[in-house]
């Protein structure tokens, strides 16, 4: 058997899903105001935690929508409704398959948590969800491209809610929080549905929703379950709700008039273990002051909806709390006897891992911060000192937050690497896909031995996310500079080019440091390994514009759809070609040039219909 063919048998074994721990699809949000930071940003991080592999990508804004109503449709075909005129909408940078998350050029970012809630309250008739296969009956897609703030974008998906009727098409009897952010405030709005009952002509609005502000002073967290508890319609400042916020809780008999109205009592439901621990985790390690106790019984009471933390918070905070397995706590897994062996930890000792490990071992996983189940992990930065292109980026990474690094994204750059965008193929391994590599470095670890290939992650980590901290102070001096000189378009250059390069450098890395781990760990042949661990080549600071790629080259594109897939994709002849102004990265670089081959639905349909654009 050829040396090719036995590593695609390999590396088969090592995207086996670890499925160690419970809720596989739970995510995890923290919520930090300006106020409660180093830099006077507004942060939020989130993982997505299906236990899938997405991309990320640009959805261009568009000015042609015309002064008539935008048809509604959940599948390219069929009109469920209408929005209203749309005079714009705005540039997006968009993380996931589905529109699971993302950051729109104004600084808008947008997460998704999973909630449960009471019985009674799903309606099959509702038409939007969190995501959806169009975006016009998306949530979050309608929030990133419509708002150029927070609290719009509340009101905005409140009112599509209210108008439409909310139903989660993933989870009819789920309900949701969708954490959002802008420049200045930072926002939780959780969404139930109306009740069974609900039609779209029965004149009540299609589901109940309210948004409480975190102060500008604390921190937040959501974990899959409701967090909002007392509110207060009177403070407009602080909460913002639905009409029917008491009517529909007196109709359904969860609430009568003259009681305590608690919002996640009387439309959430029961949480568990895993959210307890996660609240409680997150508030314990930004503001271990309060004292807070863990909670292992859900229903012994909740955690304060927000904090102030101890100390400032950083991007650089935020990562390492993302990356928590709750090691060094009362529930640290790899503390436990089972995993020592004559008195020192076990290689193989991990807060995740093989399930058949755990049976042997007969240890119960806890469900932690960090997960291998991750999608992906972002943190939003937005800061209101700086003009549009330059305030706001968003640090992403593909995969479990614990072995990924996260790479700061400008939303306003013209375009992203392939090997990035394009969405994963999961009929194969394939090796050119940064998600791919991604994921089979978290696969490596998960299944091997944790401590040894841990050690070797982190060593990864550390000193390129440092290097992209310290870079970023510079460039955004020089940023800003142009930006005085030759204005916003010039300064998409010098972005374009930096993410560009830095996109295409750490995809290049985690290529190599897949083989590296192989040969270590997995082949067991580490005398075969490279001399060295590979590192995060960093592209050169861009210094002047007029040296950079030709903005010529970046050809002004529409927005497409594919009406069977919802999939947003741009055809082909709409692309930029190869440009040889893009550094190659070292190493197997040829699976990182940014080229002018795609797969993309929207060239099919155009070429079967002879149409194109969004329907």
């Amino acid at each position: 058997m050829s040396w090719e063919k036995t590593k695609v048998m390999l590396l088969a074994v090592c995207t086996a899903a670890p499925g160690t721990q419970p809720e596989l699809s739970a995510c995890t949000t923290i919520l930090v105001g300006r106020k409660a930071t180093a830099d006077g940003a507004v942060l939020m991080s989130s993982s997505c935690d299906g236990n899938q592999m997405g991309r990320v990508y640009l959805v261009p804004g568009r000015d042609d929508y015309g002064d008539r109503p935008v048809p509604m449709t959940r599948n390219g075909r069929d009109t469920v409704g209408h929005l209203p005129p749309l005079e714009r909408t705005h540039r997006c940078l968009v993380f996931g398959a589905g529109t699971l998350g993302g950051m729109n050029e104004h600084g808008v970012s947008i997460a998704l948590e999973y909630i449960p809630m009471r019985e009674g309250l799903t309606s099959q008739a509702g038409v939007v969800s969190p995501y959806s296969s169009h975006w016009t009956t998306s949530l979050i897609a309608n929030g990133l491209m419509r708002a150029r703030t927070a609290r719009q974008a509340v009101q905005l998906i409140g009112a599509m809610v209210e108008d439409h009727g909310f139903l989660y098409t993933w989870a009819g009897d789920a309900g949701v929080a969708l954490p959002i952010a802008d420049k200045t405030e930072v926002w939780l709005l959780e969404i139930f549905g109306p009740e069974r009952g609900w039609t779209a002509d029965s004149g009540q609005p299609g589901g109940v929703w309210c948004a409480q502000r975190v102060p500008d002073h604390a921190v937040g967290v959501s974990a899959n379950r409701s967090r909002i508890g007392r509110v207060d319609p009177d403070d407009p400042e602080t909460f913002l709700a639905s009409a029917n916020l008491y009517s529909l809780a007196r109709q359904m008999g969860f609430w009568e008039e003259g009681q305590p109205f608690v919002w996640h009592e009387v439309y959430g439901g029961a949480g568990n273990r895993g959210n307890a621990l996660r609240e409680w985790r997150v508030l314990s390690q930004l503001a271990p002051s309060q004292g807070l106790a863990p909670r292992s019984d859900p229903a012994s009471g909740t955690f304060p909806f927000s904090v102030p933390p101890d100390h400032p918070v950083t991007v650089a905070r935020l990562m390492a709390v993302m990356r928590d397995g709750y090691e060094d706590s009362e529930f640290d897994l790899t503390a436990d006897p089972a995993f020592q062996v004559e008195g020192e930890k076990s290689p193989l000792a991990r807060p995740w891992g093989p399930p058949e490990l755990f049976d042997l071992l007969e240890v119960e996983p806890e469900r932690t911060i960090s997960t291998p189940a991750s999608n992906f992990v972002f943190i939003s930065q937005a800061r209101q000192a700086m003009p549009d292109p330059i305030g706001s980026l968003a640090w992403f990474a593909h995969g479990p937050a614990a072995t990924s690094c996260l790479v700061p994204i400008y939303p306003g750059v013209r375009e992203l690497p392939d090997a990035w965008t394009t969405a994963p193929d999961l009929t194969r391994i394939d090796r050119g896909q940064v998600a791919w590599n991604y994921r089979l470095v978290a696969n490596l670890a998960n299944q091997l031995r944790y401590q040894d290939v841990m050690q070797d992650v982190r060593q990864f980590l550390e000193p390129a996310e440092a290097a992209f901290f310290a870079r970023q102070t510079e460039l955004e001096a020089t940023a800003l500079r142009v930006y005085e000189s030759q204005g916003a378009e010039a300064v998409r250059d010098l972005l374009t080019e930096y993410v560009q390069g830095s996109l295409n450098q750490v995809g290049a890395a985690y290529d190599q440091l897949v083989d590296y781990l192989m040969f270590q760990y997995l082949y067991d042949r580490p005398d075969l390994a490279p001399a060295t661990r590979p590192q995060v080549k960093h592209p050169a600071l861009p210094t002047n514009p007029a040296n950079m790629l030709n903005r010529q080259t970046f050809h002004p594109v529409l927005q497409f759809l594919a009406p069977h897939t919802g999939e947003w994709s741009i055809p082909s002849r709409h692309r930029p070609t190869e440009r040889t102004s893009l550094t190659p990265p070292a190493g197997p670089s040829k699976r990182f040039v940014v080229r002018d081959v795609h797969r993309s639905h929207a060239s099919a349909w155009e070429r079967k219909t002879g149409r194109s654009g969004v329907p």
